[in-house]
């Protein structure tokens, strides 16, 4: 794909080889220290792409670019539109392939922060009473005790409406951290929210990132909720607590998606590994690794009783690769992990900058796989996997 980061794609349901992706840090010439983010298009499941456009004209904020394509040919995109500090949900949309772009709805319904790192998803379900319903999910800051998990949908991106996904704390831990959102349709018309929680003795927002020693630490893992739509009120549930994991880093990529039967799977990094669980409590929780190497940064996408994992590791020497598994069995049963590609690079930064937004794609027959690594100082790559 070429130089980049954060990249994200997303494969048109109803058009096969129609694909998008999108990514960061592409400048222009002439122009340094900006973010400047492109959306591409490909007609032929990436064998070709269109050229580079911005839906937001130009800005030089800290932006986080996502996409999803709707019906109707409508592809969608999301970004944290301002400068840096002073940041808001903005949400366009193209009916044209990416050559055009609406007018961006920028969200009234929170302050701007510094934070403001969304996702997006739009309802493709046939037979859903939400399909075509587009819904986002960002962070902002409400108060003392942590970011909230700020929740809009719309169907016709014209009008939208808003929700909070209620804070679960407790008395000797009333400060969360929450991070790494996702969001993703069910075919009943509900949608799913999942995101990293650390339950924390004491936070600060000049300090985001820090969680402090164990002490302050009460557990660490991430949470869902389930979320209502009926084109005029937005409800979300109490969340849930997934599962545990054993770092902070496990908030920086997680996976979300929803099979045809409406069971919500979430993949994360924990200890070295990927865990891959069903959330309606069926099965038993996956381990996914490779021998003497330490994996992180899950990707995954399913499509009927097809699943599909994609994530790095590093092995003894810091080399990083970048590796695959599939299950035929609805997740009984997974082959022996593959690699995407020979290709290894040595720079950690693909864990929170150069691939930060990766994920996958599973439509009509192939699995578009969007990654970042560091062969070449800053990169942006997708695999077609077909299973």
């Amino acid at each position: 794909m070429g130089s980049g980061t954060e990249p994200t794609t997303s494969a048109d349901p109803f058009r096969p080889g129609v694909v998008a992706v999108a990514s960061e840090t592409l400048l222009p010439a002439g122009v340094t220290g900006c973010r400047w983010p492109v959306v591409r298009v490909s007609r032929d499941g990436g064998a070709t792409w269109g050229g580079a456009d911005y839906p937001w004209g130009v800005h030089c904020g800290d932006i986080h670019t996502v996409i999803a394509w709707g019906p109707n040919g409508r592809l969608w995109a999301g970004n944290a539109a301002g400068v840096t500090g002073s940041l808001s949900m903005s949400v366009t949309h193209s009916d044209d392939m990416g050559e055009t772009w609406s007018t961006p709805f920028i969200e009234h319904f929170t302050p701007p922060w510094t934070g403001c790192f969304p996702t997006l998803a739009v309802d493709n379900w046939l037979g859903s009473p939400n399909f075509g319903t587009v819904y986002v999910a960002y962070n902002w800051l409400p108060n003392q005790y942590g970011p909230g998990v700020s929740l809009m949908a719309s169907r016709d991106g014209d009008t939208w409406v808003h929700a909070e996904v209620p804070l679960e704390t407790s008395p000797d831990y009333p400060y969360a951290w929450r991070f790494g959102y996702r969001i993703e349709p069910a075919p009943d018309g509900t949608a799913y929210v999942s995101y990293y929680q650390s339950n924390l003795r004491l936070w600060s927002a000049a300090d985001l990132f820090k969680e402090g020693n164990s002490w302050n630490v009460g557990r660490r893992g991430f949470q869902v909720a389930h979320i209502h739509f009926d084109g005029g009120d937005l409800i979300a549930d109490q969340p849930s607590w997934a599962t545990n994991v054993d770092s902070m880093d496990a908030q920086f990529q997680s996976s979300l998606t929803v099979d045809d039967t409406g069971a919500a799977w979430l993949a994360v990094q924990t200890a070295g590994t990927i865990r891959l669980g069903r959330l309606d409590g069926s099965g038993t929780w996956r381990q996914f690794s490779v021998p003497d190497e330490k994996s992180f940064k899950p990707s995954l996408a399913i499509s009927g009783r097809t699943v599909f994992v994609g994530w790095h590791a590093t092995d003894g020497g810091g080399r990083i690769r970048t590796y695959y598994t599939l299950s035929y069995d609805g997740g009984d049963t997974f082959l022996p992990p593959n690699l995407v590609t020979t290709t290894f690079w040595y720079d950690p930064d693909v864990m929170n900058s150069v691939g930060l937004r990766e994920n996958a794609d599973f439509r009509n027959g192939v699995v578009y796989y969007a990654y970042g690594d560091a062969r070449s100082g800053i990169g942006v790559y997708m695999a077609r996997i077909r299973p």
